[in-house]
């Protein structure tokens, strides 16, 4: 949403146009000036009645530029509402659900409705927009008719010749071109875009915008990751803290799984590590050292993470496994690995509506987003988040491609999210969260002893799974 609006801010000429456009501004202006000074000759109040325009035409049109800023937030608004509503009617995933609750009149209204609305902010916009142009051009024209009726004067009853009279002419013709020279209409065209950038430094401001250190963090963690103290709460979620103090130390090398009821702040401990925040207070640190003091780049590259919404490039599978590139023999690993070895041809593109493109199933598109992490760790990540990475994917699935993931990541400290435990159980500790704290902590014998909540949550999850049957209808336990 926020880079949306930014761009929306961004519409019209580039700023460098502008630049181009001042600097002839500026060469006009001086040559303007001086045509104003010799004007001065002939009477001293005809270059103040025109400075006086530009100066009137130069306020118009900066209040014409503030009314469209103020105007753009609804405007985008719309512009959101607008583009929702087209997405919602032509997207693929929406399709099913649409004919089936019957609901295709219902989405070309809405969309209608949205479409008109914008189309009548625009319009308004516009209209309101162009009011102080229009005066400016009857405030410059009038100044310009008093001045050539009094030339017009003199030449006629014989105090001015018809040589000084031309003379005088020009230079008021230059002087009045000051006020709809390019200096004006460069200042109004950069208007746009400069406001656009204040509004998204304040909105990056209020985010809480991150600083880069300078450390390097290859080859680490080399003995562990720690959360000392952590606070943190979202910028846009109020003052209640997700994590409260929260102190978890994970052995570098090491894997560790993380269970917890939804909104526990599995997830945002993900996040926090891998910088795309940073706590309120307290510290993340590896090896000893705060990773606000890494490079942010270099830090991340030594993290790769499968999130729940993980992205799907609608390109060739060898980009969505490797975006910045990778031998072709280390994207058949990963794939490998993530069991898609025999999902596509690493140039077939996924999606539908290309040449030879194909889309993929929910649990297909998992393990290429797998195998996409597992990649990044044979060019050096050595950290691993996985935040419900097989949640699309069945039991047995499930639990032979998180056998194939601690092979593949022996030597990464690996940290799993997962509600599902017949993955959980194979971590080497397991965290249990609940109210952005650890309140369960130990292998799976260890919890399961302890007869706590990690036990409950088990047990409960048993009950379910226990004696299953899989597609060939063979009996297994998958908790057992």
């Amino acid at each position: 949403s926020l880079a949306r609006d930014f761009d929306l801010g961004m519409m019209g000429p580039p700023l460098s146009i502008s630049m181009d456009f001042i600097a002839g501004g500026l060469v006009e202006m001086i040559g303007g000036l001086a045509s104003a000074a010799v004007l001065a000759w002939y009477r001293w109040w005809a270059p103040l009645v025109l400075a006086g325009a530009w100066l009137a035409t130069h306020w118009l049109l900066r209040e014409s530029a503030i009314w469209r800023d103020r105007n753009t937030g609804e405007v985008r608004a719309a512009q959101r509402d607008s583009e929702y509503a087209y997405r919602l009617a032509v997207d693929p995933p929406a399709a099913k659900e649409l004919r089936l609750f019957g609901l295709a009149g219902w989405v070309i209204e809405r969309f209608v409705a949205r479409r008109t609305r914008l189309h009548q902010l625009q319009y308004e916009a516009t209209r309101l927009r162009e009011r102080p142009v229009v005066w400016s051009l009857l405030l410059v024209v009038s100044a310009n008719v008093l001045v050539f009726w009094s030339l017009a004067n003199a030449a006629v009853s014989g105090s001015l010749d018809l040589g000084a009279a031309i003379v005088f002419a020009q230079c008021a013709l230059s002087t009045s071109m000051i006020a709809f020279g390019g200096l004006n209409w460069a200042l109004d065209w950069a208007a746009s875009p400069v406001a656009a950038v204040l509004r998204l430094q304040a909105a990056m401001n209020s985010a809480g915008a991150l600083r880069s250190g300078t450390r390097r963090a290859d080859s680490m963690p080399r003995s562990a990751i720690r959360f000392r103290n952590v606070t943190f709460a979202y910028p846009s979620g109020g003052t209640t803290p997700v994590l409260k103090e929260f102190d978890l130390t994970i052995p570098a090398g090491s894997s560790l799984a993380i269970v917890g009821r939804n909104g526990a702040g599995k997830t945002t401990l993900a996040k926090l590590l891998c910088r795309l925040y940073d706590p309120q207070s307290g510290a993340i640190e590896v090896d000893g050292v705060d990773i606000r003091e890494f490079d942010l780049e270099n830090w991340r590259s030594r993290v790769t993470a499968v999130f729940q919404d993980f992205i799907r490039f609608e390109l060739p599978l060898r980009d969505n496994v490797a975006p910045q590139g990778a031998p072709d023999d280390h994207v058949r690993a990963a794939l490998a690995s993530a069991g898609a070895g025999g999902l596509a041809k690493l140039d077939t593109i996924l999606a539908r509506g290309y040449e030879g493109g194909t889309d993929l199933s929910g649990g297909q598109w998992q393990r290429v987003a797998l195998a996409r992490a597992l990649c990044a760790v044979r060019l050096g990540a050595g950290v691993v988040l996985l935040d419900e990475p097989t949640a699309q994917l069945d039991v047995r699935g499930e639990a032979e491609i998180f056998d194939r993931i601690l092979a593949a990541t022996r030597h990464c400290t690996t940290i799993l999210i997962s509600h599902r435990f017949s993955t959980v159980r194979q971590a080497g500790r397991i965290c249990v969260l609940e109210n952005g704290a650890v309140v369960e902590l130990g292998t799976h014998d260890e919890l399961m002893a302890l007869g706590g909540r990690y036990r409950t949550m088990f047990d409960m999850q048993a009950q379910r799974f226990t004696a299953a049957e899989d597609e060939e209808g063979m009996a297994y336990d998958v908790l057992a």
